[in-house]
């Protein structure tokens, strides 16, 4: 239970967060698949046009960058973006593709 409290806090450092499996720097992936700790970039938002519209009046729209504060692998997915912190559902991250974020030195 104290581990999942650490990973929930958005301050924690992403070397204490496990690597996803099969992690490729670059590769395009599904929100889904991210797990906690990790920054991304969001980079196609593929919903129907009514949530899609939802999420842009939001400010979650391509481009931007967050980081995954929780991910209970079940399609669920917590982002903290900007100070906001985003509560994503199955549907919606099975559809919004996102690429790592590397900050430039």
């Amino acid at each position: 239970m104290a581990d999942e409290l650490k990973i929930l806090s958005p301050n924690a450092p992403v070397s204490q967060v496990s690597p996803a499996v099969n992690w490729v720097p670059g590769k395009i992936r599904k929100l889904s698949e991210i797990k906690a700790g990790h920054r991304v970039k969001l980079m196609a938002i593929q919903l129907a046009d009514p949530a899609r519209a939802q999420l842009y009046a939001q400010g979650l729209t391509e481009n931007k960058k967050a980081r995954v504060i929780h991910n209970d692998h079940r399609g669920r997915v917590m982002l903290k973006l900007k100070g906001e912190i985003y509560l994503l559902g199955r549907r919606e991250t099975s559809k919004i593709q996102v690429r790592e974020y590397l900050p430039s030195p």
